[in-house]
């Protein structure tokens, strides 16, 4: 019994396993065999419009909203690992072999069956839509017939508005006969013949009555074809813009994103033979329409074509190599993820098993079968890490050394290795750190000794340090270094080694544990209270002898300076004073060493008696400040320092008042030429000295701020008006200076000005004429574009004349408004500005004469180019006139003879207008002989084309 039991316990897995695998198995092979019958139900001789309708309704039911790919690719998927497993499992080649047969023969039976199901949907759309084709075409064409007939018997100018449609039923003719020749290759027996019997009768009376209004159809094939040219050549351009597109943009390489690729490229290999043959249409259809097109319209019709043709050869070129690399790294790629996914796998396992280890670390039996486990993920997870690093080089070699991929980018996958790195990384971190765990628990009592002897060392170091005596400041330098590391530097690393000591402690032995660290614990609390009172007291004591030291400075200084005033002047020692008792001076900081102590006092205890220490210093502050203020008032109050400025202030004040005098007498006095030289002289000497008194003002204003610092405000007050009304004095005379000043320079510029005037007047007068010369030779150029450029020029130099003339006059003004002027010098200026006057208004004249031939001359150019043109169209155009092949074409060109003759007949009139506007032109000799000679001749060539015209109608007209 126990062997056959050992026999089933053991083989029962493997038997779950294979049943498992069979139910997979059969569960596939019945969706395939339920398709395939699908299929044959949907692979039949269709039949009217609404059966068509039915088949689509069931097929969208049974596939799209039944989801069936979507089922039958998770059943695959499913039964492929169910499979691997049961392989794995059972260990048999033969089993093995069966599996894999089956396998391959299901994936390739299901990929071709796949592509025949998803082409069924397309495949009854399209019958659908011959259908709606064929029945709209159907109806209009019948209708249309029927009115078409009746308008044979009507006349031709009815007949030939009526049919002037006649391409567009010519397609929907074109496009019955396609759809019902497709249903009927598509359709059953009975729906075929109901289909071609319709067929033939509409198609017998289409012949009949094609055959008699066929002419009115090519009025607009050209038009047609220009049309399908255009819609074909868009198709061909989107189709070369995407697949360039598909080719070229940037890829970011992963195994889904080439998948897609490769179904692009793919589909581009299927389009290719389509846009052959499209391009092939195109190039006949182009040949068609560029005969009855410009040359120019054929040249960009050809050039498009050259284009479309290059776009489609580079697609040619590049997909097929990009698509055999794509498929290649597809396979690299796909290995990849598998090994990356068995990787990530392991790691998930690792983690499971470190939980476990963490939560039942006390378990022997447990843990020992735990870390086998690990050790044998580590392995398995090193292993999928080595086959990574070996795929994802062999991926980027192959993208690096491949000259079509290009343009894939591989920042992503090295990304991806980047993040299996770290995470493998993690991984043996985590499993090292977990192996220093249990090292690290035999540890923590050794530890836990240490930092408790340690503790007790500080406390007692601690409470020695509140018992000494010595320099307060060198004791609160040290004591503060020390207590305030205390709670940084013992008890956190105490307590710490306790809490870790007590995670690993027995119940039994925490208690023990507990009142020890309770015992040093409250000596440490006793300590953290003493200890700031202590050295708030070395802080008070440090400062009271700061401040005492302060005060006996400040009162040394005032000593000082009491004692010096007789030698070195109160001025320079009130700035001393300011400055050693200056914002920063010692007595602020006396107040600020009194405030702190009285801060810090605060801070202690009622019943402390140091609390009564700030009122013995405000004391002594206040009569440091009485001492300073006194010693500061007698410094302000000495009057020595005004002695020098008062002697230069008075000596200034007297010289101006002298100078002023002196100049309001040069003012009231006339000036002349006797006199202008003597009264400059005087000027400038003046001139000199008020800049040499300048520089004493600015001493007596720069020195005067100097003194009001160090005087009292009533005698600050004094100076400063005085210096005021000295520096206004200063101020207008300076102004006086600069009147009489400007007075004699008015005197000595009015000559120059009556000489500049004159001779401005005159070079304008010498400009004038010479301009009048230079515009009587436009005239005479060789060409209107030359005459044109030289009355520009001619208009440009007269402006500058006319501003020249304008800054003269303005000259003129200033030299009427100067004194002296004599009348003689006036006339003579006014008669040269009468005759400049004279000069300009002929000038102008002459210049509007010329712009009037100008203008003519430049119709005439219009005029001539307008019948020369024609000419050499005509002449290109009647060469072929005679050229016809049948009646009709015969007829045509004597029309457009017609047309031709009586436009030649219009450009005649306009040839002997020529010839009339050439005599009437005013130009020079030689350019009016020139003129007249060209106007003549192509009036001579026009009349040779009429007469070449009305030869070739007469001819042509029987």
């Amino acid at each position: 019994m126990a062997e056959r039991f050992h026999f089933v316990s053991s083989t029962s897995e493997l038997h779950l396993m294979k049943m498992e695998f069979l139910e997979l198995k059969y569960r596939l092979l019945s969706l395939l065999v339920l398709a395939e019958s699908k299929l044959k139900s949907w692979i039949i001789k269709y039949g009217r419009r609404d059966s068509v309708e039915l088949l689509l309704q069931n097929y969208i039911s049974f596939i799209e909203n039944s989801k069936f790919f979507e089922q039958y690719e998770v059943t695959y998927q499913i039964l492929k690992e169910t499979a691997e497993m049961y392989v794995k499992a059972d260990g048999s080649v033969e089993e093995a072999e069966n599996v894999m047969k089956f396998m391959n023969e299901t994936t390739a039976q299901w990929r071709n069956l796949s592509v025949e199901v998803r082409s069924v949907r397309s495949m009854l759309e399209e019958v659908i839509a011959n259908w709606d084709r064929y029945g709209d075409t159907v109806a209009g064409l019948q209708a249309w017939l029927e009115d078409a007939e009746k308008m044979l018997s009507q006349s031709e100018l009815a007949k030939k508005d009526f049919f002037r449609n006649l391409p567009h039923w010519i397609q929907q003719h074109s496009a019955m006969n396609d759809a019902g020749n497709f249903l009927i290759e598509t359709c059953d027996e009975v729906v075929s013949r109901d289909l071609k019997q319709q067929l033939l009768l509409l198609n017998g009376r289409w012949r009949e009555l094609f055959m008699e209004v066929k002419q009115y159809a090519r009025a607009d094939e050209v038009d047609r074809m220009k049309r399908e040219y255009t819609d074909c050549a868009t198709a061909l351009s989107d189709f070369a813009t995407e697949a360039h597109r598909k080719l070229s943009e940037p890829l970011e390489v992963s195994f889904i994103n080439v998948k897609l690729l490769i179904q692009d490229l793919e589909d581009i290999e299927q389009r290719i033979p389509v846009m052959d043959a499209q391009y092939k249409i195109l190039t006949k259809t182009v040949h068609l329409v560029t005969k009855e097109s410009s040359q120019e319209e054929a040249k960009e019709m050809f050039a498009t074509m050259s284009g479309l043709k290059e776009q489609l050869a580079k697609v040619k070129e590049r997909y097929s190599p990009l698509l055999y690399e794509s498929q290649q790294l597809s396979v690299l790629l796909e290995e990849l993820e598998k090994q990356m996914t068995l990787f990530y796998d392991s790691l998930g396992k690792i983690s499971e098993i470190l939980t476990v280890l963490e939560h039942e670390a006390q378990s022997s039996a447990l843990f020992k079968q735990k870390h086998q486990e690990l050790l044998a993920c580590q392995e398995s997870c090193k292993k999928a890490m080595a086959h990574v690093e070996k795929g994802s080089q062999s991926v980027q070699k192959f993208v690096t050394l491949s000259h079509v991929l290009k343009h894939f980018d591989q920042t992503k996958l090295q990304r991806k290795t980047a993040d299996v790195h770290v995470a493998f990384q993690n991984m043996i971190k985590k499993t090292g750190d977990w192996k220093k765990h249990v090292e690290t628990n035999s540890r923590l009592m050794k530890k836990f000794e240490e930092s408790r002897a340690e503790l007790e060392k500080v406390l007692r170091v601690a409470q020695e340090g509140l018992q000494e005596q010595g320099d307060p400041e060198e004791l609160l330098r040290r004591h503060t270094e020390f207590y305030g590391q205390l709670d940084q530097r013992v008890l956190n690393a105490f307590l710490k080694a306790c809490d870790d000591l007590t995670d690993i402690l027995p119940e039994q032995e925490q208690a023990g544990l507990q009142e020890a660290v309770r015992k040093l614990h409250k000596q440490w609390k006793d300590l953290q209270g003493e200890a700031p009172y202590h050295l708030l007291h070395l802080k008070i004591k440090v400062e009271e002898n700061k401040f005492l030291a302060c005060v006996e400075e400040c009162r040394a200084e005032l000593a000082r300076e009491t004692k010096l005033v007789p030698q070195e002047g109160s001025e320079k020692m009130l700035k001393e004073h300011r400055i050693f008792f200056g914002d920063k001076g010692p007595h602020h900081l006396c107040e600020k060493r009194l405030q702190l102590i009285e801060e810090l006092c605060l801070k202690l205890p009622g019943r402390d008696p140091v609390r009564d220490m700030p009122g013995t210093c405000q004391m002594m502050l206040k009569e440091l400040r009485a001492a300073i203020e006194s010693t500061y008032t007698q410094l302000v109050e000495d009057p020595d320092k005004w002695k020098d400025y008062t002697s230069r202030i008075s000596e200034f004040s007297s010289w101006i008042a002298a100078k002023e005098t002196q100049l309001r007498g040069i003012k009231k006095e006339a000036i002349d030429a006797a006199n202008h030289g003597e009264v400059k002289w005087a000027v400038e000497e003046i001139r000199n000295g008020v800049t040499q008194k300048g520089e004493t003002l600015g001493w007596l204003k720069s020195r005067l701020p100097v003194l009001i610092e160090v005087s009292s405000e009533k005698e600050a007050q004094k100076q400063g008006d005085e210096l005021a009304r000295v520096s206004s004095s200063f101020k207008t005379l300076t102004t006086l200076l600069s009147e009489v000043e400007k007075m004699l320079s008015n005197f000595g510029e009015c000559v120059q000005y009556k000489e500049n005037v004159k001779s401005s007047l005159k070079e304008l007068i010498s400009g004038s004429k010479e301009v009048q010369e230079q515009a009587e030779k436009i005239l005479d150029t060789e060409n209107l574009f030359e005459a044109q450029q030289l009355l520009l020029h001619h208009q440009q130099t007269t402006k500058r004349i006319s501003a020249k003339k304008r800054d003269v006059q303005q000259q003129m003004a200033q030299a009427g408004q100067g004194e002296g002027l004599p009348g003689q010098v006036q006339e003579e200026l006014r008669k040269l500005e009468s005759t400049l006057d004279g000069l300009e208004h002929s000038r102008e004249r002459q210049e509007r004469r010329i712009q009037v031939t100008l203008r003519k001359w430049e119709r005439f150019e219009t005029n001539k180019e307008t019948v020369v043109r024609y000419l050499f169209q005509t002449g290109s155009s009647h060469e072929r006139f005679l050229s016809f092949s049948s009646l009709e074409s015969l007829s045509s060109e004597l029309e457009q003879t017609k047309e031709f003759s009586k436009r030649t007949e219009g450009i005649a009139v306009q040839a002997e207008n020529l010839v009339k506007e050439a005599s009437e032109i005013p130009l020079g000799p030689k350019n009016k002989q020139l003129l007249q000679q060209q106007a003549k001749s192509i009036k001579e060539q026009v009349k040779k084309l009429e007469d070449t015209l009305e030869e070739e109608y007469v001819l042509d007209s029987p």
